[in-house]
């Protein structure tokens, strides 16, 4: 490390010294507790969703939803409803698992369909399980089905198997229900009265940096900074009544890294109030105040957070009703508590729901609903934007059936939405402007699925599977809501299979999109036409023996994509007559290849990816882009705490135009050491080499890092516990390019110490 010695070592140690003492304090202790193995996992690709509901459960019950991976940052959110209720707020999410705690709102009696989607950033909702929850209540022998109250039959005995027994008997003991069983004690009142404190500290340190190029004087190089989160959370409940609520706080002793620095600037406080969540239920009427989420009409108002309140009540067992006010914007702090002061600055929804058989929710359902949005130039706490004072109000209704064996499943909506800008002097500067006139628009979307077959038994122990979808969605020109977020002038349809016999999977998928839907002569129109294709084959269930099957016979994927979009026709004074280039005409073609073999310490992999991009526009048909990558993964198990990987990448990038070919080679072995149940040790070197073919440029990165970390738990309660989090970093990045005019060099190096602590 010889960049550190250019660091004031006062400079360095000062702030760190609390953080050494810490440090070697929880070393020392993480060598007291022996190691303990842990079993390597190999995730699948596609995202299934178990539950531990398969029989009836108690309506206080508490259900758990799994997943079989956790779920990547880019994927999306899930979203969870049962019945028509959105109850996503509702679950503790870990990485994995899914929890919905019953004892403070009570599953709904009877049989109800629990839907997971997974929600993309673009806010398309896309169906990955769907389950039945069946709920009895067992001590008084009935059941409820949609409001509906029905009677349990009871078993008959025969005459010699009836119990006489004496009057005596069956009076309940003084402190006891009438089956003998103990009441439960009240606390202040309260049939359940629960509270549940958190709190944790926060140390970040950066001890030493050293950069090439030297860092600028306002960029803090050596620093130790102090932050904690704290939440209460507590839970009331007697007869039918029930309340759930939770508070969360951030602290920071840096100012810039405030949760509303962006802003409020110097003005921001250090200790905020991050968000928090007050739900109560009165049978089943349910009211929620705090950051929420409302909205299931795709174009109107589709799950849309910020902090507001929302009203949720079953009017019988075919009508429900829902109402929401939310602020416009993501808020957080004290001010705007209740989301609502903002006149001006708010969006407000209401949804009436009518169950055509109450029987079966959503077998055969209607929604319709209004949204009202204001929305002032305002950001969100996170978001530095320049914004437009926009207004919008509309109407939506949206369809839902499935059967009753779920194999047919149909969601449509249509929305009637208008939208205009008002005059806002901020942007207007005092300048003369025309007002944007108000305009109704359109937009409505169909997705239809069926299971044409399901689980059909046709070889031993494999089932065959095949679906169909179809989805058209149509968005008028111009068409915009603040609830929601879609892109406008739009016309896209899908039709997909989807086949499974036993582990073996395919899909197919082909859409068609085009823009322009007014046929505006001066405007482009754009036309898109796609073709996906993949395949998943387990080689070993196909050609071996499933009882044994041969680790030598990998698991097989083929991804094949075919895109083709060009221009419809060339746009008239749309000043694409200069450059007919421009003009969009293209094929796109990606080929990806995988197989894996696992065996029980060794892992191996390949991948191989070919893409090409076959340009077609007037001028530009040589410009075609081709590229190669092959790569090779290992990685060993070599003792039950040491896990070894390595990676290795060739690619190869070229341009038919200037027959320019580009090479690139990586690198990438890393390592975990779990040292002792508490203690790890993790490392992680890259390594990448680039060159074109003429040998005119080049460039080398190296990036290594290495981290031990400490962690611990214990508790025995929610008010008696102590976990702890220390981890000390050292990271060294280098680069250097090197072309016919420069040579850069930058070199960066940081140690990185963290130390956190629970005590609630």
């Amino acid at each position: 490390m010889r960049g550190f010695k250019s660091i004031d070592r006062a400079m360095i140690f000062k702030p760190g010294a609390m953080v050494a003492l810490a440090m070697i304090a929880i070393i020392a202790l993480s060598q007291i507790i022996p190691p303990e193995g842990v079993s390597a996992q190999n995730p699948s690709n596609e995202i299934t969703v178990t539950s531990n509901f398969a029989e009836a459960v108690d309506p206080r019950a508490a259900i758990e939803l799994k997943l079989n991976r956790a779920l990547k940052k880019e994927e999306g959110k899930l979203a969870v409803l049962i019945g028509a209720m959105d109850v996503s707020s509702l679950f503790k999410a870990n990485e994995t698992t899914l929890t919905y705690d019953s004892t403070a709102l009570p599953l709904p009696l009877g049989e109800s369909a629990v839907a997971v989607y997974l929600v993309s950033s673009a806010g398309e909702w896309k169906e990955i399980a769907r389950l039945t929850l069946k709920v009895s209540n067992e001590k008084t022998g009935r059941s409820e089905n949609n409001g509906n109250t029905v009677e349990k039959p009871t078993e008959e005995k025969p005459a010699e198997q009836i119990e006489t027994k004496p009057a005596e008997q069956n009076v309940a003991a003084e402190g006891q229900t009438s089956d003998s069983q103990p009441q439960q004690r009240r606390r202040f009142g309260f049939d359940k009265l629960e509270f549940t404190p958190a709190l944790t500290l926060s140390l970040k340190s950066q001890m030493a940096q050293s950069s090439v190029p030297a860092p600028g004087p306002s960029q803090r190089v050596v620093f130790t900074d102090l932050t904690f989160t704290a939440g209460a959370r507590w839970e009331m409940a007697r007869g039918s009544f029930s309340a759930q609520n939770q508070f969360d706080f951030v602290g920071v002793s840096f100012r810039q890294e405030a949760i509303r620095f962006g802003t409020l600037g110097d003005e921001a406080p250090r200790v905020d109030l991050s968000s928090y969540l007050m739900q109560n239920q009165i049978g089943k009427a349910k009211y929620l105040l705090g950051h929420t989420s409302y909205g299931a009409f795709r174009h109107l108002i589709n799950g849309f957070s910020s902090r507001g309140m929302t009203f949720a009540v079953p009017i019988n067992n075919r009508f429900d009703f829902s109402l929401a006010a939310m602020n416009g914007t993501s808020i957080v702090g004290y001010d705007n508590f209740f989301g609502i002061a903002r006149r001006r600055h708010q969006l407000t929804s209401a949804t009436l729901g009518f169950e055509f058989i109450p029987s079966r929710p959503g077998g055969l359902r209607l929604e319709a609903g209004m949204m009202s949005g204001w929305l002032q130039p305002l950001n969100n706490f996170s978001q530095g934007a320049i914004n437009d004072a926009e207004r919008s109000r509309g109407l939506g209704f949206r369809l839902l059936a499935t059967d009753k064996t779920q194999r047919f499943r149909f969601e449509g909506g249509f929305t009637r939405n208008q939208f205009f800008n008002p005059a806002d002097a901020l942007l207007d500067q005092n300048q003369r402007t025309v007002d944007v006139r108000p305009l109704w628009r359109n937009a409505h979307y169909l997705d239809v699925a069926y299971d044409l077959l399901k689980d059909r038994e046709v070889l031993k122990d494999k089932k065959l599977n095949l679906t169909i979808q179809v989805r058209h969605e149509r968005v008028d020109p111009l068409f915009r809501s603040l609830g929601a977020s879609t892109q406008a002038d739009k016309l896209s349809n899908e039709i997909a299979v989807n086949a499974s016999l036993g582990e073996i999977s395919a899909q197919y998928s082909h859409h068609r999109f085009n823009d322009n839907l007014a046929d505006i002569p001066s405007i482009l129109k754009s036309l898109t036409r796609g073709h996906a294709l993949s395949v998943s084959v387990p080689l070993a269930s196909v050609f071996g023996d499933p009882q044994k099957p041969s680790n030598l016979l990998p698991r097989v994927a083929w991804n094949f994509n075919r895109v083709y979009q060009a221009g419809a026709a060339i746009p008239v004074n749309g000043g694409f007559e200069i450059d007919p280039a421009s003009i969009p005409d293209f094929v796109g073609t990606n080929h990806a290849v995988t197989a894996d073999w696992q065996f029980e310490k060794w892992r191996f992999g390949y991948r191989w990816n070919y893409s090409l991009q076959d340009n077609r526009q007037r001028g530009n048909e040589t410009s075609d882009l081709r590229n190669f990558v092959n790569g090779v993964s290992v990685g060993a198990t070599l003792h039950p705490n040491f896990d070894l990987n390595v990676e290795l990448n060739a690619e190869s990038a070229l341009d038919r135009r200037t027959a320019g070919l580009n090479r690139t080679l990586r690198l990438a072995p890393n390592f975990t050491w779990r040292m002792t149940q508490i203690a790890t040790l993790t490392s992680n070197v890259s390594f990448t080499l680039a060159a074109d073919a003429a040998d005119t440029r080049s460039s080398r990165n190296i990036e290594f890092d290495i981290q031990y970390a400490v962690s611990f738990n214990f508790e025995k309660d929610r008010f008696r516990k102590f976990a702890g989090q220390m981890f000390i970093r050292y990271a060294n990045q280098y680069s250097r390019t090197r072309d016919l005019l420069f040579n850069d060099l930058t070199r960066n190096q940081t140690l990185n110490v963290g130390l956190s602590f629970t005590l609630f």
